[in-house]
């Protein structure tokens, strides 16, 4: 797929290849979204880089990460696309922990930084699928490069706002698990690849700031991990040891 984002009189209009033309009205809050056949693929683009528009636009940041709950608090699972976001989100579900959100995190920067729950899907790769879905989910639809995983209604949990807990950047492919510290420096150069801004001094300089109370709040961690699926539920329980709230 690929997108073209167009600055409008009242927003923007997003035109993606696959599924049409979103126009997203940024002071009423509106998004329309194109007449398509696949429901799906419409739904996924709308909460992509429309979404990501009307959060920013309201003073939230949006995120490239996935989030799931660990007690009382919400641990964003962070990194660029093939990183692995939505399988270790699965892993945690398989867990019986919450998934919050799968690739699109919507944060909001009060004193306490909160995150905003996403829709309840998880796009996995075929080659990460055993062709059974987990317990507390089913299957929406599935194509070659993606199967849609879709949560039951008893795990889906409410909107309700849940507090940020830590942010876990997932980094390199190494033989053993380790979880350490990260610097607010480091995690802000990171964060800023991973966050949407627009190409103005004004929304780069705000999109700075609300990073830099971001990474100054909240505790940081740089996780190296075996990129083999039967790892995952050691990672799991890794980052439930340290992050947990």
């Amino acid at each position: 797929m690929r997108g073209t984002l167009y600055q409008a009189e009242r927003g923007f209009e997003f035109w993606t290849t696959d599924s049409g033309a979103y126009r997203i009205d940024l002071e009423t809050g509106r998004i329309e979204i194109p007449d398509h056949p696949d429901d799906i693929v419409r739904e996924q683009r709308l909460w992509g880089i429309p979404a990501a528009l009307c959060v920013m636009y309201r003073g939230d940041i949006p995120l490239h990460a996935a989030a799931v709950q660990l007690g009382a608090g919400a641990i964003l699972l962070a990194g660029p696309r093939r990183h692995g976001k939505t399988t270790l989100a699965l892993a945690f579900h398989r867990q019986g922990y919450r998934v919050l959100s799968e690739d699109l995190a919507c944060c909001r920067p009060t004193p306490v930084p909160t995150l905003l729950p996403g829709p309840a899907l998880l796009r996995l790769r075929p080659d990460v699928y055993d062709g059974m879905p987990p317990p507390g989910t089913h299957v929406v639809a599935s194509r070659p490069d993606r199967v849609y995983l879709a949560m039951d209604d008893g795990r889906k949990g409410s909107g309700a706002p849940v507090p940020i807990a830590a942010i876990v950047f997932l980094r390199r492919w190494t033989d053993g698990i380790a979880l350490e510290p990260m610097s607010p420096a480091d995690a802000l150069r990171a964060l800023w690849g991973l966050s949407l801004h627009l190409p103005s001094d004004a929304a780069r300089a705000r999109a700075f700031s609300q990073l830099t109370r971001l990474v100054g709040t909240l505790p940081l961690w740089n996780l190296d991990r075996p990129g083999r699926l039967d790892s995952l539920d050691a990672t799991v329980e890794q980052i439930a040891q340290v992050c947990r709230v």
